[in-house]
């Protein structure tokens, strides 16, 4: 399916990943089709905008079908090319401790991006499976490390900046960052950090602009 060829806006383009993890578990669940109507009761964005966006998907004059709506699975494969987002992308977890655990139990996003593949720590005691995830002794990352893995989750507080070389050395390309530390990446490296007490501040500011 071609996309039109005019600029899409950072606005549309930030509602696509919120369309596309609606829609997966929409899918998840067994609903082959769906109404922009039924898209917006799972989002909170009005239909109205849901098919002005659905507009910037394709040349077609339109994707759904009066009485029917919108193929689930069509319009899945549509946005992940449009975001380059893969189902199927293997991702390592790097810590095992409370956090690491936490993001192994939480399986909701498999149906967003992706899914972890295996977990590595420095403890010889986590080794072994998690949640269905196999636990491999950090020691071994390179002689186990998945083939074509690029994404890493980082939960660890300790040899960050090793890890991080290590994980560089067999290909990585992204890093989400739980760990509060600084390292340095190569240029072609994106790291996204993920920090709570940042995301409040932020959260705090807003608010505080509402009420002024």
């Amino acid at each position: 399916m071609e996309k039109k060829n005019q600029k899409i806006s950072n606005a549309t383009m930030n509602r696509f990943p919120v369309y596309l993890k609606a829609l997966r578990n929409m899918q998840h669940e067994g609903k082959e089709t769906f109404l922009s109507s039924e898209l917006a009761e799972v989002t909170g964005i009005l239909d109205t905008t849901i098919r002005r966006d659905f507009g910037f998907l394709t040349d077609k004059e339109t994707l759904g079908r009066r009485g029917v709506g919108y193929d689930t699975k069509e319009i899945i494969n549509v946005l992940s090319n449009v975001l380059g987002l893969n189902l199927d992308e293997p991702i390592v977890l790097i810590g095992i401790g409370n956090l690491g655990s936490a993001i192994l139990k939480y399986n909701r996003w498999q149906y967003t991006v992706g899914r972890i593949v295996c977990g590595y720590d420095q403890d010889i005691n986590k080794v072994g499976e998690q949640f269905g995830v196999k636990l491999i002794h950090i020691d071994d990352l390179e002689k186990t490390f998945p083939k074509g893995c690029k994404i890493a989750i980082l939960a660890i507080s300790e040899n960050v900046q090793p890890t991080v070389d290590r994980l560089m050395a067999l290909g990585v390309k992204g890093i989400v960052d739980f760990t509060h530390t600084h390292f340095i990446v190569n240029s072609d490296v994106v790291v996204q950090t993920v920090d709570v007490v940042v995301a409040i501040q932020e959260l705090v500011l807003k608010m505080n602009a509402q009420e002024s």
